[in-house]
């Protein structure tokens, strides 16, 4: 990768305020994250024309000044072969190890602008924000007329409860699970999705792929507010977008699987997705913010889950499940049917 620096801008007013290497930055994210000096390896970053505007959280507030470019496409090389490759935020990977450094810096400031500096991105615009306006009064119209009608959501019936034993993991009358947390989902997973999952289903080693979990829903017969989602089925995708990017789904997607379930006649719902990532799994890296945002705002019931499958440059996979842990996700644990 071409030396790229940091541009800095301090307060709302975003004076130029001098730059600062990228890599280093870079090492602070992903050597935790990979378990790894990176020292000798090669940062490869393809900056993409995806918007993201949102402030950084925290101390001090930080915004990217070219947030028309607002996810980045990294690959990390090292002897010739890639270590790693995934698109995350510009906010992720720049933002927050840049907000860490101004803290370790010690400045006094509290709002900062930044953009990346290099060969190639001069043309992509480095816009100011109109900074904030002091005492503004924001007057909502007055309504001239009551709805006619409104909409409510009606409640699904609850689940049947179940446990363990009875959804077919063997050796497991009696088995509790995660005694601490009552809100947990956790997953049974059919064998024949299991085979498909970790070998069957060919997947590309190009772009991301990935598609939907049917299944059925139970109460934890042993906790009121557990879950427990047995996946009888991986349904690839259609009309999705897939990229090194990310993989996302269509509105006609939602529509060809619900008529596919319909078709099916046994009673599945859509209990999630799954989708690949394309770089060996650690304890580390789970589910990339981009992920967790289409997750939270695509998939709402408390039960639906997440699938991730990570494929090494071997072809080996691993697969994992994740849960909505209100805006975060958190790992869900899960066992293989014996049928």
């Amino acid at each position: 990768m071409t030396t790229l620096e940091v541009e800095l801008f301090r307060s709302d007013d975003y004076v130029r305020a001098g730059q600062v290497p990228l890599v280093p930055l870079l090492r602070r994210v992903f050597e935790p994250l990979i378990g790894q000096s990176l020292a000798g390896t090669r940062f490869e970053l393809l900056f993409l024309p995806v918007a993201d505007r949102r402030k950084l959280s925290g101390q001090p507030s930080l915004v990217n000044l070219r947030s028309s470019h607002g996810y980045v496409q990294v690959r990390i090389v090292q002897n010739g072969g890639v270590l790693y490759q995934h698109p995350h935020s510009v906010r992720e990977i720049i933002g927050r190890p840049l907000q860490e450094f101004l803290l370790d810096r010690g400045s006094d400031e509290t709002h900062w602008g930044f953009g990346v500096r290099g060969p190639g991105l001069d043309r992509i615009a480095l816009v100011r924000p109109a900074p904030d306006v002091v005492n503004q009064v924001d007057i909502a119209p007055r309504r001239r007329r009551t709805d006619l009608f409104h909409l409510e959501e009606v409640a699904a019936p609850d689940p049947p409860r179940a446990g363990l034993a009875s959804l077919g993991v063997e050796e497991a009358a009696g088995e509790t699970w995660l005694p601490d947390d009552a809100a947990q989902v956790a997953v049974v997973v059919a064998p024949s999705v299991m085979g498909d999952l970790t070998g069957e289903l060919p997947f590309s080693d190009e772009v991301e792929e990935g598609g939907f979990l049917a299944g059925h829903v139970y109460r934890d017969e042993n906790r009121s507010e557990g879950h427990f989602v047995r996946v009888s089925a991986a349904l690839r995708a259609e009309r999705t977008g897939a990229s090194m990017f990310h993989f996302t789904f269509t509105g006609e997607s939602f529509l060809r699987v619900s008529e596919l379930l319909a078709s099916r006649a046994r009673g599945e719902q859509l209990v999630g997705w799954y989708h690949t990532h394309l770089f060996e799994a650690t304890n580390a890296i789970g589910l990339s913010s981009i992920d967790v945002d289409l997750h939270t705002s695509t998939f709402h019931q408390p039960w639906q889950v997440a699938a991730l499958v990570n494929i090494a440059s071997d072809g080996g996979r691993m697969l994992r499940f994740y849960r909505a842990d209100g805006r975060k996700m958190a790992q869900a644990p899960y066992w293989v049917a014996r049928r």
